[in-house]
C-alpha cells in the first residue's frame, strides 16, 4: 500500500522468540530447495525496516524508485532493467497482470512476513512454475504459516502506530488453529495519513551571457494524504508426508493525492488537485503433493480484480476540463508443474503456465484489450559432487486482442528464453555461481491502450543476461560469521522501454532505447558477532553500474548513463541486540544521476546519504507480550530527490505498540 513503505511496518505483529526458533520452511515454500542462494532478509531484520520498499533498498544492485511521501509509488529496479523485469511473488504465485507490471511496493506491509528473497537472475527450485522463468530477477514475499505453542489454539494480536505526516495505523490479527490442523490467519490494518511535509528546494540556471538566474525556498508538499484498508484470510492445511496447501484471499482499498512534481512556471508553482482511488482484490491457491519415490506434483491458481479510478482536477486553470477515468482489470490464472527425480543426480522439472488479462473502461473509443499468455518451460537439474546446474526452456506465447475503430483487431507474439546456471563448491567455504538468461517482456496495458498515457508504436524489449559470482564463509562458528559476496554481471537490452512521469504520477510518457549495455558489480560483506547475551551485526553492500544507452552514435544521448541509474551506490547496516532490546541504524548512499541519456549538467541530480536509525523492546507480561518499537527515517534531515522534481520528506518519525494477550483455551 501507498504509505506502508514509511509505515506499516510500524505494526509488527508479536512474534516471541520462541516462535521465531520454532519457524521452518513449510515444504510448499517458494523457494524450498534453490540452487542459487538468494539475497535474503528475515523476520527478524524485517522488523527493523520502516517498510518493504526500505527494506529491499538494502539490497544490492536494486534501485528503488520512490516518488515522495506517504502515498508515492514505490518500484523496484534491479541491475538497470526496469521494474517490469522484476517479478513480485507473493507465496510464490506473481503479483502483476497485464495492465501495469510497475509493482507498487508500497502496498504491501512487512507484517506477517517470515522472509523476503531477491534473486537476481534465473530462480530454480523445486516444482517451480512456468512463469518464475520468465522474469529477468524475482522477489519473494514468504508469509509466516501461524505457529502455535503452548497448547494454545489462539494467537491474537493488536497493534497501533502514531507518527509524522499526522499519521495513524491500528491493525489486528487472529490465528487459529483447527482440531484437523489447518490453520487459519486474518489479519487487517487501516491507515490515515495527512501527508503534507516541507521541504527546501532551489533551481538555478547560468545563461550564456554569464547571468545566473533561479530560485531557493521552503515550500509544503500538499495533495500527499492516503487513507488506505487492507485485509488479507490465508487457510493452511495440515502439512503431511505427501501433500500441503494454502489458500490466501487479500483486498486494498485506497485513496489518495497525486502530488504531481515541484517546478516554477510563469511566476507560480501549479500544484497538483488530482487524486486515485484503488481498489484491488484476488484469491489465490496453492496445491503440493509427492506421488512416490519418482513424481511430485503442483498447482496454483489465482483470480484478481484491480480497479482504478483517476480524478483529474486542473491544475489552477479553471478553464481546464476535468477528468474521470475508470479502468478495471480482470486476470485469471492457472499453472500446473511436475517433477521427476530421474536419478540421485538428475531431476526434470515440467511446467505450463496460462493466463488471460481483460482491461474495461467507461472511456469513449477505448480498446478493451484482452490478452492470453502461455508459458511452457521444460528444466533440469544435475547434481554431480560439487557442481550443480540447471538447463531451462521456456516458451512464451501472447495473444492480443483489442477494438479498433469498430473492428476486433488481433496481434500475436512468440518468444523462446532459455537460461542456464551453476553452482561450484570448493573447500574454505568458497564457492562460485553463474547463469546466462534471456528475457523478454511485452509492453503492458498501460503502454499501449492507456489514454493520454499510451504509445502504441512501442516494441517488445529483449534481455540478455549473463552473470558470474563467489560466494565465500571465512568465518563460521556459534555466534560468529563473516562472509562475502560478490557478482559481475553484463545485461544487453534491445529496444528498452522508459517511462517518465510527467505532469503526474498517472500520466507517464514511454518511449523505446535501441540498446543499452549494463556493466555491473554487486559486493556484499556481511559479519556477526556474539559476545554473552549481545549480538553485533554489521551489513555492507557496494553497487556499481554502468548502463550506457548505445541507440545512436550521432546523438547526444549516446554513451550516456541512462535515466536515474547512479554509477555507485551502496548501504550499511549496523545492528546490537541485547536481552530483549534492539537497536539498528541504516546508511543509504546514492551517487549522481540523470534525467536523461544526454547527460548534461542541466539533467544531473545530485548524490544523498541518508541515516535511518530504529529501537525495539520486547516486554513480557503476565497477561500477555508488548512489542515497542520507535523508527527514525532520514535523521540528518538531508534534502534529496529520488525521481526528478519529486523531494523527498525530512526527518519523520513513527513510534509502534502491539499488545499479543495470553490466550486460553
Amino acid at each position: 500500500m501507498g504509505l506502508a513503505s514509511i509505515l506499516l511496518s510500524a505494526l509488527t505483529f508479536c512474534v516471541t522468540p520462541d516462535q521465531v526458533d520454532t519457524l521452518r520452511p513449510a515444504a510448499i515454500s517458494a523457494t524450498y530447495g534453490s540452487l542459487v542462494v538468494p539475497q535474503r532478509i528475515s523476520s527478524g531484520d524485517l522488523k527493523t525496516a520502516s517498510g518493504l520498499s526500505e527494506a529491499i533498498r538494502r539490497f544490492a544492485g536494486v534501485q528503488l524508485r520512490d516518488y515522495g511521501g506517504v502515498g508515492g509509488l514505490k518500484t523496484v529496479n534491479v541491475r538497470s532493467l526496469g521494474s517490469e523485469h522484476t517479478g513480485v511473488f507473493i507465496d510464490g504465485i506473481q503479483v502483476d497482470n497485464a495492465q501495469n507490471m510497475q509493482v507498487d511496493l508500497g502496498r504491501f506491509s512487512l507484517e506477517g512476513l517470515s522472509s523476503v528473497s531477491l534473486f537476481s537472475g534465473q530462480k530454480v527450485s523445486h516444482l517451480q512454475s512456468a512463469k518464475e522463468y520468465s522474469s529477468a530477477s524475482s522477489l519473494y514475499l514468504e508469509s509466516a504459516e501461524p505457529v502455535f505453542t503452548g497448547g494454545k489454539r489462539d494467537n491474537f494480536a493488536l497493534g497501533i502506530g502514531a507518527g509524522s505526516f499526522m499519521t495513524l495505523s491500528p491493525s489486528a490479527l487472529w490465528e487459529h488453529l483447527f482440531r484437523g490442523g489447518s490453520k487459519l490467519k486474518i489479519s487487517g490494518g487501516v491507515v490515515s495519513s495527512g501527508g503534507r511535509y516541507r521541504f527546501h528546494v532551489k533551481d538555478f540556471r547560468q545563461f550564456p551571457d554569464g547571468s545566473l538566474a533561479g530560485y531557493d525556498t521552503v515550500m509544503t508538499r500538499t495533495n500527499c494524504d492516503l487513507t488506505s484498508v487492507r485485509t488479507e484470510a490465508s487457510l493452511y492445511g495440515p502439512l503431511s508426508g505427501k501433500s500441503s496447501w494454502s489458500v490466501k484471499a487479500y483486498f486494498y482499498g485506497s485513496g489518495r493525492g497525486l502530488p504531481g512534481p515541484v517546478y516554477k512556471r510563469a511566476g507560480d508553482y501549479p500544484l497538483s488537485q488530482d487524486r486515485q482511488r484503488d481498489r484491488d482484490a484476488f484469491v489465490q491457491a496453492r496445491y503440493q503433493r509427492d506421488l512416490g519415490e519418482v513424481w511430485s506434483v503442483a498447482g496454483r491458481a489465482k483470480l484478481s480484480y484491480n480497479h482504478l479510478e483517476y480524478l483529474d482536477y486542473p491544475e489552477l486553470m479553471p478553464q481546464g476540463t476535468p477528468a474521470d477515468y475508470n479502468y478495471r482489470n480482470h486476470s485469471a490464472y492457472a499453472s500446473a508443474s511436475a517433477m521427476a527425480k530421474v536419478s540421485d543426480w538428475l531431476k526434470v522439472n515440467l511446467a505450463q503456465d496460462i493466463q488471460y488479462d481483460y482491461l474495461d473502461s467507461d472511456l469513449r473509443d477505448f480498446a478493451y484489450p484482452g490478452r492470453l499468455s502461455s508459458w511452457s518451460c521444460v528444466s533440469t537439474m544435475f547434481h554431480a559432487g560439487a557442481l550443480d546446474l540447471s538447463v531451462s526452456a521456456l516458451y512464451l506465447s501472447l495473444r492480443d486482442s483489442f477494438l479498433s475503430g469498430e473492428r476486433r483487431s488481433s496481434a500475436a507474439r512468440d518468444a523462446f528464453m532459455p537460461s542456464f546456471v551453476f553452482k561450484l563448491k570448493v573447500s574454505y567455504g568458497l564457492s562460485f555461481n553463474g547463469f546466462a538468461k534471456r528475457s523478454f517482456r511485452m509492453p503492458t496495458f498501460n503502454d499501449l491502450y492507456y489514454t493520454t498515457v499510451g504509445a502504441k508504436t512501442l516494441e517488445p524489449e529483449d534481455a540478455v543476461q549473463v552473470d558470474l559470482g563467489a560466494d565465500w564463509t571465512v568465518v563460521k562458528t556459534r555466534g560468529n560469521r563473516l562472509a562475502f559476496k560478490t557478482d559481475f554481471y553484463r545485461n544487453q537490452l534491445r529496444n528498452k522501454i522508459i517511462a517518465v512521469p510527467t505532469s503526474n504520477q498517472f500520466r507517464w510518457s514511454m518511449y523505446n532505447l535501441g540498446k543499452v549495455e549494463v556493466l555491473g558489480a554487486d559486493l556484499t560483506a556481511d559479519y556477526s558477532l556474539r559476545s554473552g547475551k549481545t549480538v553485533f551485526g554489521a551489513l555492507a553492500r557496494y553497487t556499481f553500474q554502468r548502463s550506457i544507452d548505445k541507440s545512436d552514435r550521432g546523438s547526444l544521448s549516446w554513451g550516456g548513463q541512462i535515466p536515474y541509474i547512479p554509477l555507485h551506490s551502496g548501504s550499511l547496516n549496523l545492528s546490537v541486540d541485547y536481552s530483549g532490546w534492539r537497536s539498528d541504524l541504516t546508511f543509504f548512499a546514492m551517487g549522481d544521476r540523470y534525467t536523461t541519456s544526454a547527460n548534461l549538467p542541466a539533467y544531473r541530480l545530485e548524490p544523498w546519504l541518508t541515516l535511518d536509525a530504529a529501537i525495539s523492546k520486547s516486554l513480557s507480561l503476565r497477561s500477555g507480550s508488548i512489542d515497542l518499537k520507535l523508527t527514525l527515517r532520514n535523521l540528518l534531515d538531508r534534502q534529496y530527490e529520488i525521481v526528478d522534481n519529486y523531494p523527498m520528506p525530512g526527518t519523520s518519525f513513527m513510534l509502534s505498540v502491539c499488545y499479543c494477550p495470553n490466550m486460553i483455551n
